[in-house]
């Protein structure tokens, strides 16, 4: 099969027809119409096989992990996703893999409302890149750039549990199922970042890893935060998993796509009804203080924390 067989047999008509989309797959660009008193938000990433995924990753496992990974960061500014587009490097055209691709991206499209607009495909290791594209009321967008002294900074999920899922997968684990599935079908959390987006003064994504990924949110607001170690989430499955390293993959780990963000006081009990409205799990970590840098708090205890996550070079 030649590329444009490929894109006619497997590509053809993933995700919703969105009202935003004025022209999708089948010419040289696309065309995205922008309603009025909306600005478009968009993002990029790469996923590489043995640094994103694993090796021989199946089909699906693949679509989710990439969708997710682009996804969340449009939920980190309070967008909804209108499109996407899909640049797609495979080593062979087999339909046993992107069968099982194509289908739990259409799915994973459908879900998020979200349509697949364009693209490319080419021979070579496999890689994926996908480009987002989401609206948000004008002015309206959640920066990473917003926090304020006094602010409570929370996080949505459980963190760290994708970590040691990977883990586990690589040690070739039996059981260890939730862990396992925090990293193989992860959710991005654009719905609750859309609702919380008139609340929440900055907000980020979490996919380095909390500690590193917050500390982009406090250097991007100059300001520092006091994290109180007993508040951060640890799921069952976790400290079954790590026990005494559990919370070193809560704060180091990555590849969570969940949300973290600061709430004024004020604020606090509304975030909570959209909590509880949405079926979020919300935890508040930490307050935003205006001394520079990072520290965890155990009773009267304050000690700074080692700023570190996951780097690509």
């Amino acid at each position: 099969m030649d590329e444009f067989s490929i894109i006619e047999a497997y590509f053809t008509g993933v995700g919703v027809d969105h009202d935003a989309v004025t022209k999708g797959p089948g010419d040289d660009c696309a065309v995205l119409a922008v309603p009025d008193g909306c600005e478009l938000c968009v993002s990029t990433d790469t996923l590489l096989e043995r640094v994103h995924f694993l090796e021989n990753a199946s089909g699906e496992v693949v679509a989710a992990r990439s969708l997710t990974a682009n996804i969340s960061d449009l939920a980190a500014m309070g967008a909804t996703p209108i499109g996407f587009l899909l640049a797609l490097t495979i080593p062979h055209a087999e339909d046993r893999w992107l069968g099982p691709f194509a289908k739990e991206l259409s799915r994973r499209a459908v879900e998020h409302g979200i349509s697949l607009v364009g693209g490319n495909m080419s021979k070579g290791p496999l890689s994926v890149t996908i480009t987002v594209f989401g609206t948000v009321p004008k002015s309206g967008a959640m920066m990473r750039s917003g926090a304020g002294v006094g602010d409570a900074i929370y996080v949505t999920g459980s963190l760290g549990q994708a970590a040691a899922g990977l883990e586990a997968l690589k040690q070739a684990e039996s059981g260890q199922l939730p862990l396992k599935e925090a990293y193989l079908n992860p959710q991005p959390q654009w719905r609750f970042g859309s609702r919380i987006r008139e609340l929440a003064t900055a907000c980020i994504d979490i996919s380095d890893g909390f500690v590193v990924d917050l500390n982009h949110l406090l250097t991007a607001s100059e300001v520092g935060a006091e994290l109180a170690l007993d508040d951060v989430p640890l799921s069952k499955a976790l400290r079954e998993f790590a026990d005494e390293k559990a919370l070193q993959y809560v704060m180091y780990g990555g590849d969570d796509y969940e949300l973290c963000f600061t709430i004024p006081e004020g604020h606090c009990r509304e975030l909570a009804e959209i909590a509880e409205q949405t079926g979020t799990q919300i935890s508040r970590v930490a307050t935003v203080v205006s001394e520079i840098g990072l520290w965890s708090v155990i009773g009267d205890e304050r000690s700074p924390i080692d700023i570190k996550g996951y780097k690509h070079f």
